[in-house]
Parts: structure tokens; C-alpha cells; sequence
């Protein structure tokens, strides 16, 4: 099915996100190479295009927190995120922050304090970790970012996701990296999963994506949308729960 970037993002902007059995809607979002693999040349960046680039900024724009494991945020070298006028000015109009709260998930606060996610003039990200193992003198490098910190040695998701959804907003995009991902789909955290299919192969080791199609029965996972645009194709899969 064809159709115009514009339609495209109108559709994805206009979809309702609400979760009656949870605290906050969750997104995974990424793009998978023509083979199936995740990244080129070790970025998953390089697999996109124009049209992918907008969607990604539209997906930004529509959540309150995107949820970055700090290894993708260190390769993928992450910043202040940048969306789309329409979502900007939706944003404006439901008092909703300028910008979506990057938060990085981190059980070491192994991340740069100068890096540009922390030095963005007037944007205050957030970190996510653990009590376990984090030193008082590694978090004052990080003055300029909330620091969440949950009990234990390693982070409890579902925990950390209904106190994401209260401290910034419900809705809540996960953008990896894979690990997480397969996390977020093991432990059943997620309501929404938007693939984009690059025409580009890839030929990186170690670079599967995840899938949702083996862990649930039919039924349980449906593909809600197909769209394709400049051979990139676009699907929305929604994950049906019982009421």
C-alpha cells in the first residue's frame, strides 16, 4: 500500500494510545535492515531515510519519555531529541513538556557527563539506574540530569515504567538497544511495536532484531497497520490484552 509522507504521519499522530490496565502506553520502535539485522555498519541510524527519519521524529514528539539503554545512547551518540512542528504544536496545546524526557537506563552510570544528551542548553534529561554499585561522586557529574534511582542491584522495568509514566507522562517510546528491547517484549511491557523495513541489507555480526511473532500465540499480536513509502515499509503492530 502506498501513500504520501504526510498521510502517514497524520496517521501515526492520530492513533489513541491509552492503557486501561496500565499506568502508561509503551512503544518500541526500530528499524530492521532488508536481511533482518538491526544495525549497518553498527548503527541502526544508517538504515533510515528521509520519510524514516520524519516518522522517528513524529513517535518522539507524540511520547511524554523515550527510554534509551546507554549503550545505544553512547553509538548512536544521542542528544536533545528533535521532533516535528505538528507534534510541537500538539504539544503545546495539551501542556505538555517542549520536549520528550530522554531517559538513559544504566546499572553503572557508565555514560558521559560531556556528552551532548547532558550539555543541551535548557533540555534536562534523566537517568535511570540502580542503588547497587552507583557512587555518590559519579552522580554529581551528572548536575544537569534527574537521577531515578530504583532498589536492588539492577533495574525492575515494570516498576520503572509506572514511575516514568507518574514523574513525566504515560506515554513511554523504547529505542533500544536490542537487549532491552527483548526485555521489554520477554517481560510483556509493551502495547505498541512500530518496525520500519529499510530496502538497505546489512551484512553486521551480531545484530538480530528482535520479534515479537514467537512469544505470543495468534491473536495475542496483531499488525494493526502496513504502509509503505520510498520502499521503506512501515507496520504498527498492538498488542491485544483481555480486558
Amino acid at each position: 500500500m502506498e501513500t504520501d509522507i504526510d498521510s502517514l504521519l497524520e496517521t501515526y499522530i492520530s492513533d489513541l494510545r491509552t492503557n486501561t490496565s496500565s499506568p502508561c502506553w509503551t512503544m518500541l520502535n526500530m528499524i530492521s535492515s532488508k536481511n533482518g539485522l538491526a544495525t549497518l555498519d553498527g548503527k541502526s541510524g544508517l538504515l533510515g531515510g528521509p520519510t524514516d527519519k520524519a516518522l522517528f521524529r513524529t513517535l518522539r514528539g507524540i511520547a511524554d519519555v523515550i527510554l534509551v539503554a546507554a549503550g545505544t545512547i553512547r553509538t548512536e551518540n544521542y542528544s536533545a531529541p528533535v521532533i516535528t512542528d505538528r507534534t510541537s504544536q500538539i504539544r503545546r496545546s495539551q501542556s505538555q513538556l517542549p520536549l520528550p524526557t530522554v531517559v538513559a537506563l544504566t546499572n553503572s552510570l557508565n555514560l558521559d557527563p560531556q556528552s551532548p544528551l547532558f550539555t543541551t542548553p535548557h533540555y534536562r534529561p534523566a537517568i535511570l539506574t540502580s542503588t547497587s554499585g552507583v557512587k555518590q561522586q559519579d552522580k554529581n557529574h551528572f548536575q544537569n540530569a534527574d537521577i531515578i534511582e530504583m532498589p536492588g542491584s539492577s533495574v525492575n522495568l515494570r516498576d520503572a515504567l509506572a514511575i516514568l509514566a507518574e514523574a513525566y507522562g504515560p506515554v513511554i517510546l523504547v529505542e533500544g538497544g536490542p537487549s532491552l528491547n527483548q526485555q521489554m517484549v520477554s517481560l510483556d511491557l509493551f502495547d505498541e511495536f512500530c518496525i520500519t523495513i529499510s530496502p538497505k541489507y546489512s551484512s553486521d555480526q551480531n545484530s538480530q532484531l528482535v520479534t515479537t511473532a514467537e512469544s505470543y500465540e495468534p491473536g495475542e499480536v496483531t499488525l494493526d497497520r502496513e504502509l509503505t513509502v520510498d520502499d521503506f515499509i512501515f507496520q504498527r503492530l498492538l498488542r491485544n490484552r483481555k480486558p
